[in-house]
């Protein structure tokens, strides 16, 4: 896609070009099946990474790391936001629920991918920055609907989803009650779940009505927690 390279000023488009190979590079060491999944790694290219970040932090932005943001909320590091994305078996033309949007950056290597994807952020804040960038960048279009809410109750007026990520510790299991049945099937629901600095990715598939749970072993995340509606 990179339908906005002409949209930038010089400044942030040489920023951009001169840097992005440096994090394939670096995202390609630290996701080991990142060569199964190609078209992940190229939406990764296609996404001006420093506009996501804060100004204090854009000379590292093209570097595999976690920022902070905004309100105590950080944006992760692209190779997670790859790992996340690949396990969650979502391809060209799927229907995508993101829980979390923070910066955006995930949604809009998701929509370089050609996925459309329906992304709620609960702060208002947040959200509108979120917002201003992908619109910024071309990316309000209608593969995107974004949504400034609580997002554990998810979107069932616009399921059934291909996949669900959810971008947030889940504290209160009824809330994956509520999102797993707004799966297609075999559509898959990604969610952390555990204490604040050793949670475990959850992987649900759904075949049917019936649910599989598996747990991505070797790897512990610190996600902010997931406001549930009943807190």
């Amino acid at each position: 896609m990179m339908t906005w390279e002409t949209i930038l000023s010089e400044d942030d488009f040489r920023l951009y070009r001169e840097n992005i190979s440096l994090l394939e590079e670096q995202v390609i060491s630290r996701f080991p099946d990142g060569y199964k999944a190609p078209e992940i790694l190229t939406a990764i290219r296609n996404v001006p990474r420093h506009l996501f970040v804060r100004k204090e932090y854009r000379y590292l932005a093209y570097t595999d790391n976690a920022f902070p943001t905004f309100h105590g909320l950080t944006t992760s590091a692209p190779s997670v936001i790859a790992e996340m994305i690949y396990l969650s078996g979502i391809r060209r033309g799927g229907h995508l629920l993101e829980i979390g949007t923070g910066t955006g950056y995930q949604a809009s290597v998701l929509l370089e991918m050609g996925a459309d994807v329906c992304t709620i952020e609960i702060d208002s804040a947040v959200a509108a920055s979120a917002e201003r960038i992908l619109s910024r960048l071309g990316y309000k279009s209608g593969r995107l609907k974004l949504f400034n809410r609580n997002g554990a109750p998810g979107l069932p007026e616009h399921a059934p989803f291909d996949a669900i990520i959810v971008s947030a510790a889940v504290q209160n299991l009824k809330d994956i009650s509520r999102l797993r049945g707004q799966l297609k099937n075999r559509g898959r629901l990604l969610f952390l779940f555990g204490s604040r600095n050793s949670q475990k990715l959850h992987i649900v598939e759904r075949n049917k009505n019936d649910f599989s749970v598996s747990v991505l072993e070797g790897v512990t995340f610190s996600f902010v927690p997931l406001v549930s509606p009943e807190m």
